[in-house]
């Protein structure tokens, strides 16, 4: 009985590799149903059934089969391994076969892939034939495993490069040859910062061997070429297009990239890509190139060493220090691995204090650069930074330091860059620069200094290169948006409206219903506007012989009754829990990272927030802050309800409102949706946001169901 039914699996084993044969030789011809992909799709976990089985018997016939003295056990063992290892390898070419009509594998690496595979197959079925002479003659036995683990190494060795890249098998054995320290001043934006990021987490489904969606990113040429679905970027698209698009797509969704159980790139590996997108995506780019305050030359700072830095003779901060020196809004690094030295940066005006600066003097000794760029930080701030003594590197770009705070800067007998622009100097203030013996590079853009003046300076100052900016006569140029000073943007009686611009003689004109300010009948901007209702300040500059700037545009909310607690009455998704029901009744506004505590997210569920006050309160309207991110899926709720009554079991619906949906993909922003009512005591409000049932047939997304997003909740 044993013996039939090992006959009848070896005539399986060899009709179904014939038909395996046979497909092989007219793949062309051959169309692969939908409902049968499925079965194809399992090859990547059948495969591994007939390696295993295969090593198993290899290692049984040369080492454990002679101490088996029964011969009919050694023999039957040794059969029904071999059996099983051709039956489950030609059931794996089968899945095989049917997984290679799906586009997007090159043909020349299937093809060898193919037939290894019945190879393999094959030889396993001549070993059973000649089974008995094997065993009998232990060179002949040797010799048919060492063939066997060959052919099958071979044929993992193309699967490995259809689906992991070129020589993936190999690789590991084959002579490295030594990659070349790149110094900072040599690297090349892309070579050296953007393609090693492909490389790593597109590449292996995005090659000539393997091109899904048929894209391959191998060469600058296929990059600009694009795959099935269009162009890789573009800088006039508000997301800057397809390959950001589909990496800031919750992960969760079918389009992101790469895909769900793929390594995800870091935040820095996406600022890279963005930073470069954004500088017109130039092949050639040199990061020496790029000004010292460049989001791009930073970047790079971070990861290559430049031949101008010294042996650095402290010692590294403890590792813990370091970690707890990162924030929200501050950056701590080494300038490159295993350095002592360490990076601080700054981001995001509104959350800077003077203490978090006072915190880096743990870090004195190894911060060996400082970026300050659009800080508020003050001369005051500047006693501090003089404690920096071994600072090479200060950014103190469109911060609110004066003259006087320069003097502050003497001790820094070490530092060789020094960014001043959009700081408002006088020479005098720039000739104290003069002690610092190491100074090397000063940016002075827009500074209000005089050509002639930082010409005077140069004639002094021979060591250090003055960089002011480009002067054209003949050029038009654009004028910066003018600056919201307002750190707050949520009104509880009346707020002053701040508003500057960093060139003289420009007139900053304004609107606060929302429409698009011109030169002549909105009002100019006065620094005496007040504040004390919800208002969309959008605002802009205009100079003449200039070209007007891009408008600004933030929304001002009125919060009169703040709540005295808050309530979730349906769970977030637990990847934007906020601060649970505080989230919205805290007065802390979020920004457009969505990633923050500062945020509620729903998308299973609707949004419902109960808020309870200790006396009743007039109310007559609630303002939902929320967010709109159409990349990511965050869109403006399809309706907003608010219910009121004396308390949770007596509420009634007193108003509500369907926001206008976007219309196209669109810059990212934060938006208030007000609901307006007869005024009414209440004790209780309930307040629901109910998500995109279907994203529209423009969106990525299409069909999918959108997220709602809100920080606070302000209730007039």
């Amino acid at each position: 009985m044993v013996n039939k039914v090992k006959n009848i699996l070896v005539t399986i084993t060899i009709t179904l590799a014939c038909f395996a044969a046979f497909l092989v030789l007219f793949s062309n011809r051959i169309v692969v149903p939908g409902w049968l992909q499925v079965a194809g799709r399992i090859h990547p976990l059948v495969v591994h059934f007939p390696i295993v089985l295969f090593v198993l018997f290899i290692a049984y016939a040369l080492l454990f089969k002679r101490r088996i003295t029964d011969f009919v056990t050694a023999t039957l063992i040794e059969d029904w391994l071999l059996i099983l290892s051709a039956l489950s390898a030609v059931l794996s070419v089968l899945a095989g076969l049917l997984l290679s009509k799906e586009t997007g594998y090159d043909e020349d690496a299937l093809q060898w892939h193919k037939w290894f595979g019945i190879a393999v197959t094959g030889f396993m079925l001549l070993w059973y034939a000649l089974r008995n002479n094997t065993s009998r003659n232990t060179w002949l036995n040797t010799a048919f495993s060492i063939i066997g683990l060959v052919g099958m190494i071979m044929a993992g060795h193309q699967g490995a490069n259809i689906t992991h890249g070129e020589d993936y098998v190999f690789e590991p054995i084959r002579e490295e040859k030594q990659q070349p320290v790149v110094l900072l001043e040599d690297a090349v934006v892309f070579n050296n910062m953007v393609k090693p990021i492909l490389e790593e987490k597109c590449m292996s489904c995005h090659n000539s061997k393997k091109a899904k969606g048929q894209l391959i990113m191998e060469t600058e040429e296929a990059l600009l070429k694009g795959g099935k679905s269009g162009s890789l970027w573009d800088i006039n698209e508000a997301d800057l297009g397809l390959l950001l698009k589909r990496v800031h797509l919750p992960i969760d969704q079918k389009k992101h990239m790469p895909p769900a159980g793929k390594t995800q790139l870091t935040d820095y590996e996406i600022e890279v890509l963005t930073a470069w997108i954004k500088k017109g995506s130039d092949f050639k780019l040199r990061v020496a190139d790029l000004p010292v305050d460049d989001s791009l030359y930073l970047l790079a700072v971070s990861r290559f060493s430049s031949s101008q830095n010294e042996v650095y003779d402290f010692k590294a901060a403890d590792e813990s220090k370091i970690k707890s020196l990162n924030t929200e809004n501050r950056v701590v690094h080494p300038i490159a691995l295993e350095s002592p030295a360490l990076v601080a940066n700054f981001y995001g005006a509104s959350l800077y204090s003077s203490e978090q600066l006072k915190e880096l003097l743990a870090i004195k000794q190894q911060l060996v650069s400082l970026n300050l760029n659009k800080i508020p930080a003050t001369s005051a701030d500047m006693k501090i930074v003089g404690q920096f003594t071994n600072l090479r590197k200060l950014n103190l770009a469109f911060t609110n330091i004066t003259g006087e705070g320069l003097k502050e800067l003497q001790s820094l007998k070490l530092l060789k860059q020094l960014s001043l622009s959009g700081v408002s100097l006088k020479e005098t203030d720039v000739k104290l620069l003069s002690n610092l013996p190491e100074l090397t590079h000063v940016y002075l853009w827009n500074t209000g200094l005089e050509p002639g003046a930082i010409a005077s300076l140069q004639n002094n100052m021979k060591q250090v290169k003055f960089e002011s900016g480009f002067n054209g006569d003949s050029i038009v140029l654009q004028l910066n948006q003018p600056v919201l000073e307002n750190e707050e943007t949520v009104i509880t009686d009346s707020l002053p409206l701040k508003l500057k611009h960093y060139v003289k003689g420009v007139s900053i004109r304004y609107t606060l219903d929302g429409t698009d300010p011109d030169s002549i009948t909105s009002p100019e901007y006065n620094g005496k506007v007040t504040l004390n209702k919800n208002v969309t300040l959008k605002a802009k500059a205009f100079k003449t012989g200039w070209t007007a700037s891009d408008v600004i545009e933030t929304y001002f909310f009125k919060n009169t009754y703040r709540a005295d607690s808050a309530v979730l009455l349906t769970p977030t998704d637990k990847s934007y829990q906020g601060k649970g029901g505080g989230t919205v009744i805290d007065g802390i506004k979020g920004e457009t990272n969505f990633r923050t505590e500062k945020w509620l997210g729903y998308k299973a569920n609707r949004m419902e927030v109960l808020l309870f006050y200790k006396a009743p309160i007039n109310v007559s309207g609630i303002t939902l802050s929320g967010l709109v991110d159409v990349g990511s899926y965050i869109m403006p709720p399809a309706m907003v309800e608010v219910w009121g009554g004396p308390d949770k079991n007596h509420l009634k619906l007193l108003g509500k409102v369907a926001p206008k949906q976007p219309e196209k993909v669109v810059p990212t922003y934060l938006k208030g949706y007000d609901v307006s009512f007869k005024t009414i005591p209440v004790s209780c409000i309930k307040v629901v946001a109910i998500p995109v049932g279907k994203l529209p047939s423009w969106h990525p997304g299409k069909g999918d169901k959108g997220w709602v997003f809100s920080d606070e909740i302000f209730v007039n």
